[in-house]
């Protein structure tokens, strides 16, 4: 390991900034140790040690940029100990053909492999292009028209067998998820969260009642996964998010999230105008209009996941001192919007 490697300061920062995040991913929050670590995983696997850290970034697994030895750059995730091995294969077989198909996806280098609580896997470092702004029409069209072509190409996989197993859609009876990242604790911020909660709950019996075709998806569909060229898409990172889940949700899912990033320092959500103009794109590029029922849902489903986007906000700002630019802010307007197009009802 050379210097560069054992003296990335930054990288040890964000490893120790929440240590009990970080050691229920890796197993340890000492910077040292995981490096030690990396090193061993890429000879093992690559058959090369590690030169360099170029990044760590933790959220729902732990995301390493990696330079070895060789000067060739790789990109390792550690997945959460949660996620099974079947369900990360599937995953490799889904991103294996997006590749070969010639969809704008890291080339898969390393299947999953014990590292860490759970398995990492290992893609092609790809950064070309920048990250931009989804608000403007011309980027956000490119990303629906991206979406359906993802749609149409994981189509011609035959066997998703695994991918089921990842994460799912809330049962009836049960109102969220198990949030995405343990600085969310819903249970402890119910209070002041009752609204959001009510507005998640009439949309998601929407859903609950709603049985549409199933397509595999892309449901993390946000410009913070995606790089650009110009106006074309050079890169869609984060594949653990594909999942066999109804269209409908899944472009709601998208019409809900596709502006946001943080790298403009607010969570930056699309206006409900924006949204329904991604579902109108979404469906040009399908070249097939959804039927009321289908667009009923994409509605539910956008409100049911901005309110989970809002409630995350509240569990690390109950007082709303953040509240310009987020979700919670524009929640209500979405709600407007689409009792006036008749797609939801008011309880």
């Amino acid at each position: 390991m050379g210097d560069s490697f054992l003296g990335t300061a930054k990288v040890g920062e964000v490893l120790t900034d929440n240590p009990a995040f970080t050691r229920s991913i890796l197993g340890t929050a000492d910077p040292g140790e995981v490096f030690r670590r990396l090193d061993a995983f890429c000879e093992e696997h690559l058959g090369l040690g590690v030169g360099e850290v170029l990044f760590c970034e933790l959220s729902v697994g732990a995301a390493f940029g990696l330079r070895l030895t060789d000067g060739r750059r790789i990109f390792l995730k550690a997945h959460p100990p949660d996620r099974p091995p079947e369900f990360l294969r599937a995953v490799r077989t889904v991103q294996g053909h997006l590749f070969g198909r010639g969809f704008p996806c890291p080339r898969p280098v390393v299947d999953p492999a014990p590292f860490g609580l759970g398995l990492a896997t290992v893609d092609e470092f790809v950064d070309e292009g920048e990250h931009v702004d989804a608000h403007e029409p011309a980027v956000r069209r490119t990303m629906a028209r991206t979406l359906a072509r993802l749609v149409e190409l994981v189509g011609e996989v035959r066997d998703v067998q695994g991918l089921d197993l990842g994460w799912r859609w809330p049962g009836e009876g049960k109102l969220w998820p198990k949030p995405h990242n343990a600085l969310f604790d819903f249970e402890a911020t119910a209070e002041g969260a009752e609204w959001i909660d009510e507005v998640a709950a009439q949309a998601k019996r929407a859903l609950d009642g709603f049985d549409g075709k199933v397509v595999v998806g892309h449901t993390d569909w946000s410009v913070d996964q995606i790089r650009f060229e110009g106006r074309e898409v050079s890169v869609v990172y984060d594949w653990d998010s594909v999942r066999p889940e109804r269209e409908a949700v899944v472009v709601g899912t998208a019409a809900a999230t596709f502006t946001a990033t943080w790298r403009f320092g607010v969570p930056n959500p699309p206006s409900p105008e924006e949204s329904w103009a991604f579902v109108e794109e979404y469906e040009a590029a399908r070249q097939s209009v959804f039927s009321g029922e289908e667009r009923a849902a994409i509605a539910a489903a956008d409100v049911y996941v901005m309110a989970y986007t809002a409630r995350c906000e509240h569990a690390l700002d109950p007082r709303g001192k953040n509240l310009p630019g987020s979700f919670r802010e524009v929640l209500p307007s979405h709600i407007e919007a689409y009792f006036r197009r008749g797609l939801i009802g008011k309880e």
